[in-house]
């Protein structure tokens, strides 16, 4: 029965439908996780406060920390608080990119969505008309048009870097989401540099307040 001719259309639509659902789940599953950026931010915020207030600190007392734990000792405590500034900075950027990449993305799903709905009931009206003249219409949406449309106006580099990121995961689904799942990984990897900067910075504190 499966290899009926008859039925292949059915079995095609069963295919597609299903695809289309599991990639849609994995879709709203990676939208999810990209919110894991927002208490990253804060976290990283709270570091990146404290580490200057320290910091500050630091070099307004620096005479008597350094008689403390000694020049080497308030140097190593410096390093460690400016790594983790540093590794501050890079999270933020990352985790801006992030909720700029979040709010585009939504906005052109919502919008693509209406447009798409629209020009679907335009196409049926036209396919229609097409059958009763007895001619064939390419019809649909021509995505790279869209595309080259939307990158004329936009820098060079971008423009370059965003048909790199297309080119390579040609034929993924999922295309969309890879690269703000990039961000929110580094974004991670920034911030727990930035974590283990400051507790390094608390270890060598304690290390050379005890003259060790």
């Amino acid at each position: 029965m499966s290899n009926d001719p008859r039925t292949e259309p059915l079995v095609e639509w069963n295919r597609l439908a299903r695809e289309n659902t599991e990639n849609a789940i994995v879709s709203s599953m990676f939208e999810a996780s990209a919110k894991a950026s927002e208490p990253l931010e804060k976290f990283s915020t709270w570091l990146l406060v404290g580490a200057a207030a320290i910091a500050s600190f630091l070099i307004v007392n620096s005479d008597q920390i350094i008689n403390l734990v000694r020049k080497v000792g308030y140097l190593s405590c410096g390093a460690f608080l400016c790594l983790s500034c540093i590794f501050g900075l890079i999270s933020k950027i990352y985790a801006l990119r992030c909720k700029i990449g979040i709010e585009v993305s939504s906005a052109v799903r919502n919008t693509f969505s209406i447009h798409l709905a629209n020009y679907e009931k335009e196409e049926e009206k036209i396919q229609e008309s097409a059958s009763f003249w007895g001619i064939t219409l390419e019809t649909g949406v021509r995505i790279e048009r869209v595309l080259n449309e939307f990158y004329k106006p936009l820098p060079k580099i971008i423009a370059w870097y965003s048909r790199r990121i297309l080119e390579k995961h040609k034929g993924n689904p999922q295309v969309g989401h890879i690269l703000l799942i990039s961000m929110l990984n580094k974004q991670g990897l920034f911030t727990m540099l930035q974590a283990l900067s400051f507790l390094g910075f608390l270890i060598a504190g304690f290390a050379f307040a005890a003259k060790i």
